[in-house]
């Protein structure tokens, strides 16, 4: 079953009461969140962002249904949201993913351009390269831009900026990538992470 199809059944199959996503990164994880938000606003199912577990949760059958959210990469609170009665989403790094991947259900958000793929295409229905090349660049901004291509899908241009900002993160990473290989150099890495983190605020602000 591929991811989009497993986030689907998980939100529907109230039998299914916890789900891992590695979201690698917060972009990434912004794709995930967004798609969740979409598929429980259709199924009237209540998505709430918890920071902390509450053992003090009173099962009401009568009650609406809810899904929990916690993003946390700490081993001891993602066993306590595990181990509660809660449904849950909990958002993690790949570490945890990987410590708890042959237990329970998880997603790799590594594999998000095969999700995004999936979803423009087969569930959407959209066969549009400009706004699929988009989303694969900037997953964090897929459901704006795909609010925007649904306004007028035959007049949808995506903003040309998006490759040029692209090509500048994955020319930063490759030389952090290179300079970690040697292990030379930390402080030229770090100003490599910070002029990362400076390109990716830019484009939250242009986009």
């Amino acid at each position: 079953m591929d991811n989009i199809s497993l986030i689907d059944s998980f939100i529907t199959n109230r039998a299914k009461k916890k789900l891992l996503i590695n979201q690698v990164n917060d972009e990434i994880g912004l794709f995930y969140v967004n798609l969740i938000e979409n598929y429980t606003r259709e199924k009237d199912i209540k998505l709430v962002r918890k920071e902390t577990f509450s053992e003090n949760t009173v099962t009401d059958l009568f009650a609406e249904e809810v899904i929990n959210i916690y993003f946390s990469n700490n081993k001891k609170a993602i066993e306590s949201f595990i181990n509660s009665n809660d449904k849950c989403i909990i958002f993690t790094d790949y570490k945890n993913y990987k410590l708890f991947s042959d237990i329970y259900l998880c997603i790799n958000g590594y594999n998000y351009q095969k999700d995004i793929n999936i979803y423009l295409k087969r569930i959407l229905k959209i066969n549009n390269s400009e706004i699929l090349e988009f989303c694969l660049y900037m997953p964090h901004l897929t459901f704006s831009e795909l609010s925007k291509y649904f306004i007028d899908e035959s007049r949808y241009v995506r903003d040309k900026k998006i490759k040029e900002i692209s090509n500048s993160i994955l020319e930063i990473r490759k030389r952090i990538y290179n300079l970690k290989k040697n292990q030379k150099e930390l402080i030229n890495i770090y100003t490599l992470i910070k002029q990362e983190a400076q390109i990716k605020k830019f484009s939250f602000l242009t986009f």
